[in-house]
């Protein structure tokens, strides 16, 4: 599993346009890397299954 490190800023007391952004800015930032992350790791176990089962892999080279 990948490791997300991402800092979400403090809300101020006061309403603030720019540290509203901010936090948006930074969650949408978690939302890509998770979305990124499960899909490259659905594919890597969608290879290594097609290994198990005798099949070829794209990467590997054979059969294109």
């Amino acid at each position: 599993m990948a490791k997300i490190v991402v800092r979400i800023p403090e809300p101020k007391e006061e309403y603030d346009a720019s540290t509203q952004k901010q936090i948006n800015r930074a969650i949408q930032s978690v939302v890509d890397q998770l979305n990124s992350t499960f899909l490259q790791e659905l594919n890597e176990k969608s290879d290594r299954y097609a290994w198990f089962k005798g099949g070829i892999s794209k990467d590997d080279g054979w059969g294109t």
